[in-house]
């Protein structure tokens, strides 16, 4: 059975089952294929062919969704910056007059909220901020988070686990996407939702898809408190 982490003289440390990090690895590299999905080069609204936008979103929204496909077949654990870069290039590449390129949101939920807008507003001038935003930054936030999920399968591989303050940090983003990923799938969207799933709390009781993925949202919610907990021991007084 897994141990909260604790803060101690060689770092954060958890201990954790061989299965139990086997499951979370499978979890970060999951939300790290998730994040490598659905990217699109940033368009210029006044070229965009719709039907070519329709055939793009019918095709990206018809591929596999690895959280379903590992889920489906899950068994108690105990079974086998933001890119200133690109925002610099694509500025400087703009002449005058011509529209700045623009991203749109993306189609999975779950996606959405690990990438939500920068700027929020319902009006057309929201609207083409929003994507204006998105196209500078979106690829450099997909490249931090996968920065962080992968530190966080490397950190996976022994027992017990042990992080310094800056891996910890990423654990704690990493583990926090993989709760946006799950909580999207289980349409966690008010405190009635989260309270519903918090109640699936025993393994052996599990006969669905939903049930697993419940549990799990629970394990790695459960794990990420204790994380947080150790890291607010060594806030300064």
């Amino acid at each position: 059975m897994a141990r909260a982490f604790k803060s101690t003289p060689k770092g954060f440390v958890a201990d954790l089952e061989k299965a139990e990090r086997r499951l979370l690895r499978t979890l970060f590299k999951d939300v790290i294929q998730l994040l490598d999905v659905e990217q699109e080069t940033p368009t210029d609204p006044a070229s965009t062919d719709p039907a070519s936008s329709s055939t793009s979103t019918s095709a990206s929204t018809s591929s596999s969704d690895p959280f379903w496909d590992i889920v489906a077949g899950l068994g108690p654990l105990g079974a086998d910056d933001a890119g200133e870069g690109e925002a610099a290039g694509v500025g400087n590449s703009r002449g005058a007059g011509e529209s700045p390129p623009v991203r749109e949101a993306p189609q999975d939920e779950a996606l959405a909220r690990l990438l939500p807008p920068g700027v929020h507003g319902d009006t057309p001038a929201e609207q083409a901020a929003a994507g204006e935003f998105r196209a500078l930054t979106e690829d450099g936030v997909r490249r931090s988070k996968t920065a962080d999920l992968q530190r966080a399968v490397a950190a996976l591989q022994v027992n017990p686990v042990v992080l310094d303050e800056e891996h910890a940090i990423a654990f704690s983003r990493a583990l926090n996407d993989v709760r946006l990923v799950l909580s999207a799938r289980l349409d966690i969207d008010t405190d009635e939702d989260a309270e519903r799933v918090h109640a699936v709390d025993d393994w052996s009781a599990a006969k669905d898809v939903e049930s697993y993925m419940a549990l799990l949202y629970n394990f790695t919610t459960w794990l990420l408190e204790t994380l947080m907990l150790a890291l607010s021991t060594r806030l300064p007084d």
